[in-house]
Order: structure tokens, then C-alpha cells, then sequence
């Protein structure tokens, strides 16, 4: 069994995004660019933030998962700048949904990394749905009805 004791995580904070930012440009905090040890921090934090656990880490430093979620939503649906200031322009709703999809974007990043199965196309359909999210179209999908088998003439 597959397992990680909380204390080999580690902590990745706002300063720690920001300065991959700075250095890497918006390609390098995706989770595709991430270190092993930056992509478990972020998947930890998310899951922590979804179930209400607080947004901060052990050392009361900002957790990088929320930064990255609003740079995520800045980048697939920007917004005019305010008075020099970028302003979030959507729901707490949205937030939590477009967290749902870098939760899943960075799992599905570990799950790819331990089967040795890279696929750079993740990093794309997360963006498209984080714009879904953002534009209103991420309506829940309707249940499919089941198809009937066509009879045989008798």
C-alpha cells in the first residue's frame, strides 16, 4: 500500500509560489512543473482547505493551494486591472469549484508521476475548466438515459 506519513510532507507557503513564479513565469506552478515534494504540499492543502481545515500551515505561513487557485482563475479568466490591482470577480462558489479542479489536476499529476506516465495535456483541460467555471458554463451535467436496444423485426 501506497503511503505518506504527514511529517515527509513538508510545507509549501505563498513565498515559496512566489518566488517559482518569479523565477519560472505561470508554466512553472503548474502541476505538471511542480517538485514531488511541491505537488504533495499542494494536494495535502487542498484537501485540507475543501474540508474546512484552515489555510494555513504548521508554521502559520499562508498555504500556497488558495495563491495558486487565484493565479489559476487570473490566467484562464482574466479580469481588467483596478487601480493597478488584479480584482477577483466570482463567487466563493467558483473558488471552491476551480480548488476541486487543481485538486484533481495535482492528484492525477502524482498518480501519472508514480505510474511513469506523463501526459502534458492535463495542464490544458485544467485551464478549460477552470474558464467553464469561471464564464458559468459548469452546469451540472444531466444524467444520460439509457439507450434501447433496437428489437429484431419477428
Amino acid at each position: 500500500m501506497l503511503q505518506l506519513d504527514k511529517e515527509q510532507i513538508g510545507h509549501f507557503s505563498e513565498m515559496d509560489l512566489e518566488e517559482i513564479l518569479q523565477t519560472g513565469g505561470f508554466d512553472a506552478i503548474l502541476p505538471r512543473s511542480l517538485s514531488d515534494g511541491q505537488l504533495v504540499c499542494v494536494s495535502d492543502q487542498l484537501r485540507a482547505m475543501l474540508w474546512g481545515e484552515g489555510t494555513r500551515g504548521p508554521d502559520g505561513e499562508p498555504n500556497a493551494a488558495i495563491a495558486m487557485a487565484l493565479l489559476l482563475i487570473a490566467k484562464a479568466h482574466p479580469s481588467p486591472p483596478v487601480n493597478g490591482e488584479l480584482i477577483f470577480e466570482g463567487s466563493l462558489e467558483q473558488l471552491r469549484d476551480v480548488m476541486m479542479v487543481l485538486s484533481m489536476a495535482a492528484d492525477r499529476e502524482i498518480v501519472n508521476r508514480l505510474l511513469n506516465r506523463p501526459n502534458d495535456d492535463e495542464s490544458l483541460s485544467m485551464l478549460t475548466g477552470i474558464e467553464a467555471i469561471m464564464v458559468g458554463e459548469s452546469s451540472p451535467s444531466q444524467p444520460r438515459r439509457a439507450k434501447r436496444r433496437p428489437q429484431a423485426a419477428v
